[in-house]
């Protein structure tokens, strides 16, 4: 088989010779690359801005080659965000609300992106919007001081297209390399509010109702958000709240406004109180009830013992694998840098297995405990707390309802397990 440069890989020297040029043709790819970089790290050491669209606030400079000015339009959107944001108090979300409202071309249309200009054409609105993300991103940005910051992404390989971002102590930042449009206080400001109003992930802060509550709009599910503030005192303020999934991640737009979770769950509880003082509960019925959860505790304390009774043979199992092992190297049919490896790996395992039998012991202990203390008295008392709303938790919660919509209004609509739907008008 012959290639363009006429070489028959059929033929060994043929062969050898190709590979001989891919291996060239691979170095000199990299050398080209390596060359590139040089060039742009100095271009980027003189405080050059190197990408080829300009940040949304200014344009190109058509005097100086890869220098930035205020464009007279977007430069005053910019402004006014970060005066909305550290003068009025205004939050990222309300900003792009404000910003949508004026009708005000986002980044990406008004600097006409071409990735973006393509998709806006076939989206079936018509119309993309300012996100909360971008005016976080707008806030972050130094080019508003006056500041290049450089090298914030890096090719992985000169082979294929995928770049990483580079860690902030690898940034290269340039400072007064141009006119600013914010001025210093203002920066810092907007940081300080930046990193004192902090959102958590919503891992770190559950809650009882999480997963059941919807958008009564659009009906999607509802994202839980917990917010945290430090107050001038140094008091931690705290806010958990419900949010459409469309309006959070500004997928799609949607009228639905956050809805605070303790409204969500007083009315719920104020809902489920009434339901439940309905209920009567003679005391056989609650004898049945402590039978069935004595029943079920021995069965789990039974598949308790049962996983340790396996692991115990695992242990066995490793021992003896241990011991073969010995003898072969004893037998020196096993070379003693093998046999360390194995044993070692034998060990950890066995370590392992010793931790999960301790935690199974103490997960059969409390269950004994649990057993001893279920009495008819405290299953009655449980019972009562459950029937008065006094006690609730997330298993409660998901055994009695089946979805809890809001809407715009703040109107909250339950759709109950057991009976037909609460809706509040």
């Amino acid at each position: 088989m012959q290639y363009g440069d006429n070489v028959d890989t059929l033929k060994s020297d043929g062969l050898q010779f190709l590979t001989f040029k891919l291996s060239f043709n691979d170095y000199y790819a990299q050398d080209i690359s390596n060359k590139i970089k040089s060039v742009k790290q100095r271009k980027i050491e003189k405080g050059e801005y190197q990408a080829g669209i300009p940040p949304y606030g200014y344009k190109k400079d058509t005097n100086i080659k890869n220098h930035l000015v205020p464009d007279e339009y977007s430069s005053k959107i910019v402004y006014d965000i970060f005066d909305m944001y550290v003068n009025k108090g205004m939050s990222t979300i309300k900003i792009a609300d404000e910003l949508n409202r004026k009708e005000i071309l986002p980044p990406a249309i008004y600097l006409r992106i071409p990735t973006y200009m393509k998709r806006n054409s076939s989206n079936p609105s018509g119309k993309y919007v300012w996100l909360r993300t971008q005016i976080g991103k707008i806030l972050k940005n130094e080019v508003y001081i006056g500041n290049v910051v450089g090298r914030k992404f890096q090719k992985v390989s000169h082979k294929i297209a995928k770049v990483r971002c580079t860690k902030k102590e690898e940034h290269i930042v340039l400072k007064n390399m141009h006119e600013p449009i914010i001025d210093i206080d203002t920066w810092n400001k907007a940081q300080d509010k930046l990193s004192g109003y902090n959102k958590t992930r919503d891992r770190k802060y559950d809650h009882p109702l999480k997963g059941l509550i919807y958008c009564g709009e659009c009906g999607n599910k509802a994202t839980l958000r917990t917010r945290e503030e430090k107050r001038k005192n140094g008091n931690i303020w705290r806010a958990t709240y419900f949010i459409c999934s469309k309006r959070n991640n500004y997928s799609k737009l949607c009228d639905c406004k956050q809805i605070s979770a303790n409204i969500v769950e007083d009315k719920i509880k104020e809902v489920l109180k009434k339901e439940m003082s309905r209920i009567s509960i003679t005391e056989n019925e609650i004898k049945d009830i402590l039978e069935m959860c004595i029943l079920t505790g021995k069965n789990k304390e039974k598949n308790l013992l049962n996983k340790i009774q396996n692991l115990n043979k695992q242990l066995e199992k490793i021992q003896m694998d241990i011991e073969e092992i010995y003898q072969d190297k004893i037998n020196k049919i096993l070379q003693v840098e093998d046999f360390n490896k194995i044993y070692e790996k034998k060990q950890a395992i066995r370590k392992n297995i010793f931790i999960d039998i301790k935690k199974l012991k103490e997960d059969v202990e409390k269950e004994k405990q649990n057993s001893d203390k279920k009495s008819f008295k405290e299953m009655k008392n449980i019972t009562y707390k459950l029937l008065r709303m006094e006690r609730t938790d997330k298993i409660i919660y998901e055994k009695l309802i089946n979805k809890i919509e809001f809407d715009k209004k703040r109107n909250i609509k339950i759709k109950f397990n057991f009976k037909n739907t609460y809706e509040e008008r």
